[in-house]
């Protein structure tokens, strides 16, 4: 018998969870064994009462491996659990918005003098003015609604794409809206030619500073063994709900829970996601994240700022909050337009702003933590 009961295979530690200094964080790691077992952390001798166990361990890499030993009567056990530092961590959201195609097909056709005059991005650009708010807008090569690719996007707009590129982002979301679980079950072949298409077309008009790697694709489904070719196009993480999500405008919760939204992982891992919201899969080297559930387009205000509360004071993670919406629901002839959308996404980002999260972008670093990467 042995089990570490502090933390789990794949957590993701900051200071919060001991004392962190410039070298290492220190952390406690605590478990069971058998009585009469002689139990090593790291090579040293760990501190035992009855079946408990604790010993003090330094973690001074990004990734780190914890090896625990209980040598008995009848065999040596060993665990070895590989969990990541988040160092230097503070408080961050990320915003991203889905589904993007319709502001595109309203700029090309109608080419105003700047993209900001356009509502949409108009309005996130008052958002970003007053919270600083960084946005990822997360697009489709064709719209399914209305007759245009992003092909026929033009580029006379591309100094200004560069101009705003240090608050506001295009990345890939899929080919197209339309079949709903595009990458589900599609081949890693497929799924490689709709990013890279997206993505040259987006370095065309928007230039290489404007792309940013996606942190989910639509509908946050496909199978892990696509991680190598998403890593390959600087992708490090993946968000999604990982279980009992709710799919459409309305729908009530899942009467009976179960894994969906999450990249066909197993539910001992969403179990944990839901709790702790973030993971560190060693097998594929990506991070996961679970979103706190504040989809604007999903939940009225009181039901959103709830959520984000419940995040912020949550005891087992408050360091990063992810917020998302849908473009569509913003426009008057979208079948299921939303008046308030926009004012329900300004009214989420005003709220974390107050309680004091900074914006970053998911891609980048550990969830936006980028400390690793200064050195």
């Amino acid at each position: 018998m042995l089990e570490v009961t502090s933390f789990r295979n794949g957590a993701v530690l900051n200071h919060s969870h001991g004392a962190e200094t410039d070298d290492f964080l220190e952390i406690k790691v605590e478990g069971i064994a058998d009585p009469q077992a002689f139990v090593t952390v790291n090579g040293a001798e760990a501190c035992r009462a009855d079946r408990s166990f604790s010993a003090t361990v330094r973690l001074p890499e990004k990734i780190n491996e914890i090896v625990v030993s209980a040598d008995g009567h009848f065999g040596e056990v060993i665990l070895r659990l590989t969990v990541l530092w988040d160092k230097k961590s503070f408080k961050r959201y990320n915003y991203y918005i889905d589904d993007c195609s319709f502001f595109y097909t309203e700029i090309a056709k109608r080419r105003p003098k700047s993209l900001f005059d356009h509502f949409f991005l108009k309005r996130l650009r008052e958002i970003h003015d007053r919270y600083g708010t960084k946005f990822s807008l997360n697009s489709f090569y064709r719209n399914d609604h209305s007759p245009f690719e992003l092909k026929d996007f033009p580029d006379v707009y591309k100094s200004e794409w560069i101009a705003n590129s240090d608050w506001l982002r295009l990345s890939f979301h899929a080919y197209s809206e339309f079949p709903d679980r595009p990458y589900q079950r599609t081949a890693p072949e497929k799924l490689a030619q709709d990013f890279d298409l997206v993505r040259d077309e987006i370095v065309r008009f928007a230039g290489e500073e404007t792309f940013i790697p996606p942190v989910v694709i639509h509908w946050a489904m496909a199978n892990p063994e696509v991680f190598a070719l998403l890593k390959k196009r600087g992708m490090n993480m993946i968000n999604g709900s990982f279980i009992g999500s709710q799919t459409y405008v309305g729908e009530m919760d899942h009467a009976f829970r179960v894994c969906d939204i999450g990249y066909f992982y197993e539910k001992d891992v969403a179990l944990y996601l839901e709790k702790y919201k973030t993971y560190y899969d060693k097998f594929t080297g990506m991070l996961l994240n679970a979103g706190i559930g504040a989809t604007a387009n999903l939940y009225p205000w009181e039901e959103l700022k709830r959520r984000i509360l419940d995040a912020a004071h949550s005891p087992l993670q408050n360091q990063t909050i992810g917020m998302a919406t849908h473009e569509q629901y913003s426009f008057r002839d979208y079948f299921n337009y939303i008046p308030d959308h926009l004012d329900r996404v300004e009214a989420c980002c005003r709220l974390v702003t107050e309680l004091g999260y900074k914006p970053v972008y998911f891609a980048e670093g550990v969830l936006g933590n980028t400390a690793w990467d200064a050195e």
